[in-house]
């Protein structure tokens, strides 16, 4: 049978039962100091992935602001390149003012550009009534009655009385209609005006705006210029066909320029311009108006 244990014995036991305790707490704080120190390369390695990838986008983002402007300045490359060759002197030189495609290559890509004389469009402001009622029915709206209408309110936004043809529609139609605008009374300033007509749709007047101006000042259509489109609608009116050659001598003609242009990266760009010319005078060319991107997408739009 065991005896008491001693002072002693019991004073050794204690101390290595301290030693033991002592020696665990210093492997537990190296432990989370472990931890830690893990968790931080995580987060560190989480910022740099995410900085690396801002990084990434931001300069891919760049990289497509550059080749887009790279584009637009073809673009515009293009518009002037057409002035110029529509200054030569020598109508046989000159590039047709038909519409067809006239190709560039540049170092950094290629144009596409059509010159058009603008008595190959409806002219809103000038069109006859007959003219602007073909071109409709030509775009699909079918009912005669809504033509008329429409037709109507045309020629009462562009004439200067607030006197209502049959069917049209002048400032108290529009406001019944709860709109915030009014009949102008006077000739559109552009062809986006154009959809502002009562009646008149988006997509009819998406359809319709390739193929309108307000430079030509012709009732009519002359077909030698129009687009394939307007020409099968217009062709079976013998007083819509119209044919001549348009010069830019003497006192000038305007045409409507478009260009398409595509980088070598891929960017693309497209310009609607307007430009009279007059190689003849002080002023030989002058620019009227200016839309990106251009209202014929396609390169072989009609």
């Amino acid at each position: 049978m065991a005896g008491p244990v001693s002072g002693a014995a019991y004073g050794a036991e204690q101390m290595n039962t301290g030693i033991t305790q002592a020696g665990h707490r210093p492997h537990r704080q190296r432990g989370i100091a472990l931890i830690i120190v893990l968790w931080l390369l995580v987060l560190l390695t989480v910022i740099a992935a995410s900085h690396a990838r801002i990084i990434r986008t931001e300069t891919r983002l760049a990289a497509n602001h550059v080749e887009a402007g790279r584009a637009r300045s073809m673009a515009e490359a293009g518009t002037y390149h057409a002035i110029m060759e529509m200054l030569v002197s020598e109508n046989t030189q000159r590039w047709p003012v038909n519409g067809s495609i006239n190709r560039i290559r540049y170092e950094d890509g290629h144009v596409a550009i059509a010159i058009r004389d603008a008595r190959g469009l409806v002219d809103i402001n000038s069109a006859s009534a007959a003219v602007l009622d073909t071109v409709l029915a030509g775009a699909g709206m079918e009912q005669q009655g809504q033509r008329q209408a429409l037709v109507d309110a045309i020629l009462d936004w562009r004439d200067r009385d607030n006197l209502k043809h049959l069917n049209g529609a002048e400032d108290d139609d529009y406001r019944r209609a709860g709109l915030s605008w009014a009949a102008r009374d006077g000739d559109f300033s552009s062809i986006e005006e154009f959809r502002y007509v009562l009646g008149m749709s988006n997509p009819l007047f998406a359809q319709l705006a390739p193929y309108l101006t307000i430079h030509s000042g012709q009732a009519g259509v002359k077909l030698d210029y129009a687009p394939p489109w307007l020409v099968s609608v217009l062709s079976a009116r013998q007083d819509f066909s119209g044919s001549g050659n348009s010069t830019a001598r003497g006192g000038g003609s305007t045409f409507h320029i478009t260009v398409w242009a595509t980088t070598t990266g891929g960017s693309s760009a497209s310009l609607d311009t307007v430009v009279h010319i007059a190689a003849g005078s002080d002023l030989p060319y002058r620019i009227l108006s200016w839309h990106t991107p251009a209202r014929s997408t396609a390169v072989n739009a009609g």
